[in-house]
C-alpha cells in the first residue's frame, strides 16, 4: 500500500522582494498563484497528503487578505488532508496566523511533537512546528513509538548536518535511527532529490519560488507515492518565474560596441519570465561603462535585467611603463603590490580598479558590490 503526497515548503507568502515596488508587488500576486497551481496540480493527481514543512508565510508582513485565499484554497479540495508545520519565519506565537484564524477541518497545523493517525490510508502522519523564530531541538526526535505496520512520515522545518543550527539542528545520524519512511523538510530553498539514511528517505523540496538572486532557477515542490519499501517523488515546477545569474569575460581589446553586441546575444537566450543578473569580470576598456539601459531597445528580454560591473579598468601596458603621468605612476606601483605582495593583493586590485576608473572620470559608486 501507498499514499499519493504533495511536498512543498518555504513559500514565505507577502515577502518582501528584492526588486522595484511595483515589480515586487507583482511577484508576490504571482507567488500567490504558484501556491494555486500547486493545489490544481495535486488536484490533478488526486494527492491525498499535501505536506507544507514551514514557513508558509513571513509572519510579519503577512496580510489578512493573503490568509483567507489560503483558506479558500484548502477548502477547494475537502478530499485532501493538508499538514503545515511553522517555521522560523511564520512560528506558532500568539499573533501567528496559525492562532488567530479558523482553519478548514483538513487542516492540520503542529505545534507540540505530535502523530495525526489516518487509519484509512494506514499512515501516520508526525510534526512539530516553530513556536519562537529559533529552535534548538532536533524537530526528528523525541516521537512516540512508530507503528511498524502502517505508512510512517515526518513533517518538519530544520537544517540537516548543522548539530548547533538555532534553526532545528538534524543530524543524519537521527534520520537513520528515526525510523519514518518519508522526512518531508523545509528551510533549504533549494532541492537536492530524495536522499537515503539506512531505510529513511528525506528531502528538501526547496522554495515555490525565487525571491532574489541567491535563489536561482526555477523552483516548486515534490509529488509522488510513499510505501514501506519505496518512495517515488518526483519535482514539479511551480513558479512562474526564475532568478538566473551569468558571468561574462570582458576583453581589454575590446569596444564598447563591441562588448554591447556580445551581451545582447547573451541577453536574448533569456526569456521575459526571467531577472537576469550579469557579472562582467575581466579588463573593461578605461571610460567604459555598461549599464542595463544600453539593451533597452531589445524586443524580447527579461522582465528584470541588472549588470553588475566586477571588471578591472583595462591598461595598455607598453604605454602605461613609460608613462610618467599621475594615472603611469600609480598603475606601476599597484601592479607592484599585485605581484610581489601577495598579502595586499586584494585590496591592491580594489584600489587599481578604483583609482584607474576616477582618473578615467568613471564614476566609482558603480562598483558598490565588489567580488576580489
Amino acid at each position: 500500500m501507498s499514499v499519493t503526497i504533495f511536498h512543498c515548503a518555504d513559500l514565505h507568502l507577502d515577502t518582501p522582494f528584492a526588486l522595484s515596488l511595483t515589480k515586487a508587488e507583482k511577484r508576490n500576486s504571482e507567488l500567490r498563484s504558484a501556491f494555486r497551481n500547486a493545489i490544481l496540480y495535486a488536484k490533478s493527481v488526486s494527492t491525498q497528503l499535501f505536506f507544507i514543512a514551514g514557513d508558509l508565510f513571513d509572519s510579519q508582513y503577512v496580510t489578512l487578505d493573503t490568509a483567507e485565499s489560503l483558506i479558500n484554497e484548502f477548502k477547494s479540495y475537502p478530499e485532501c488532508r493538508f499538514f503545515i508545520t511553522p517555521g522560523n519565519h511564520d512560528p506558532y506565537d500568539q499573533h501567528s496566523p496559525y492562532k488567530l484564524l479558523s482553519w478548514p477541518q483538513n487542516v492540520h497545523i503542529f505545534t507540540a511533537k505530535e502523530r495525526v493517525r489516518i487509519d484509512e490510508l494506514n499512515t501516520d502522519v508526525y510534526g512539530f512546528g516553530f513556536t519562537s523564530n529559533s529552535m534548538t531541538e532536533s524537530p526528528v526526535t523525541g516521537y512516540l513509538p512508530l507503528d511498524p505496520e502502517r505508512i510512517n512520515i515526518l513533517v518538519c522545518h530544520g537544517t540537516v548536518g548543522v548539530p548547533l543550527s538555532k534553526d532545528g539542528p538534524i543530524l543524519v545520524s537521527d534520520i537513520e535511527k528515526s525510523g519514518f519512511d518519508y522526512i518531508a523538510l523545509g528551510h533549504i530553498h533549494k532541492t537536492d532529490g530524495v536522499k537515503q539514511a539506512g531505510k529513511t528517505s528525506y528531502a528538501y523540496s526547496g522554495c515555490i519560488e525565487g525571491r532574489g538572486f541567491d535563489e536561482l532557477g526555477y523552483k516548486g515542490g515534490l509529488s509522488g507515492t510513499v510505501s514501506h519499501s519505496d518512495v517515488r517523488l518526483k519535482g514539479i515546477r511551480l513558479s512562474l518565474k526564475r532568478f538566473e545569474t551569468v558571468r561574462f569575460t570582458v576583453s581589454g581589446q575590446s569596444t564598447k560596441p563591441e562588448i554591447v553586441s556580445l551581451l545582447k546575444t547573451l541577453i536574448r537566450e533569456y526569456g521575459s519570465d526571467t531577472a537576469l543578473r550579469i557579472v562582467l569580470d575581466g579588463e573593461m576598456p578605461s571610460g567604459v561603462m555598461i549599464t542595463a539601459d544600453d539593451f533597452t531597445e531589445l524586443s524580447e528580454r527579461p522582465y528584470y535585467l541588472e549588470i553588475k560591473d566586477n571588471s578591472v579598468p583595462y591598461a595598455n601596458i607598453s604605454e602605461t611603463e613609460g608613462d610618467m603621468t599621475l594615472r603611469g605612476v600609480f598603475y606601476r606601483q599597484m601592479c607592484d603590490l599585485i605581484e610581489n605582495e601577495p598579502q595586499k593583493r586584494e585590496i591592491a586590485i580594489m584600489a587599481l580598479r578604483y583609482g584607474l576608473s576616477a582618473l578615467a572620470d568613471r564614476n566609482v559608486t558603480d562598483f558598490e558590490e565588489l567580488n576580489v
